[in-house]
């Protein structure tokens, strides 16, 4: 954090009620004294509610992987988050069916994960085919007819711009198994 800039993790997780804030607030400060599954069950869930949310989400993911990193060289909360982000992966096609925002937002969150999370200075590879997978989806026609779900006035602050899109390479023959490898 740059002295005299804001602290964004107080901003971002204005919208949670005050229990859910201490409990997000404590695992950025002090991880190892709360459920980081729960923390990261909490992040995923608010994340395919709130666009604005999920574009911020990547960045506190993780500030709070390098604190429990740093406090206990454990990596309970990414392993959780991975696992979450799979489920969600695997049922990406009932979730667009249910809710297009709610896809849109899972996206966005994604591929923001796939943004900040790095291993080696590398991108997660466990995320490179889910995030190729989403954004090739996303530019399908069908898709593409959908002004919700490929910009314009109702998804404002969602879906645009999202980062990691252009590092997506080519797809591999890695299938969905190659989560559980990088956990």
């Amino acid at each position: 954090m740059v002295m005299g800039e804001p602290r964004r993790e107080e901003y971002k997780i204005q919208s949670f009620d005050a229990a859910t804030q201490q409990l997000l607030k404590t695992a950025l400060k002090d991880p190892g004294a709360v459920d980081l599954e729960k923390v990261a069950n909490v992040i995923v869930d608010h994340s395919l509610q709130d666009c604005v949310f999920s574009k911020e989400a990547g960045r506190m993911c993780y500030a709070i992987i390098q604190a429990e990193s740093k406090q206990a060289g454990q990596s309970v909360f990414r392993r959780g988050l991975l696992n979450r982000l799979q489920q969600e992966y695997q049922a990406r096609e009932q979730l667009r069916a249910r809710s297009l925002r709610g896809w849109v937002c899972y996206v966005t969150f994604i591929c923001n994960i796939f943004d900040y999370l790095r291993v080696n200075n590398m991108p997660m590879m466990a995320l490179v085919n889910p995030v190729y997978d989403c954004l090739f989806r996303l530019a399908q026609p069908d898709s593409l007819s959908k002004e919700e779900e490929v910009g314009g006035p109702s998804t404002e602050g969602c879906g645009g711009g999202l980062p990691g899109a252009a590092a997506a390479p080519g797809r591999g023959a890695a299938g969905e198994d190659e989560w559980a490898a990088h956990g």
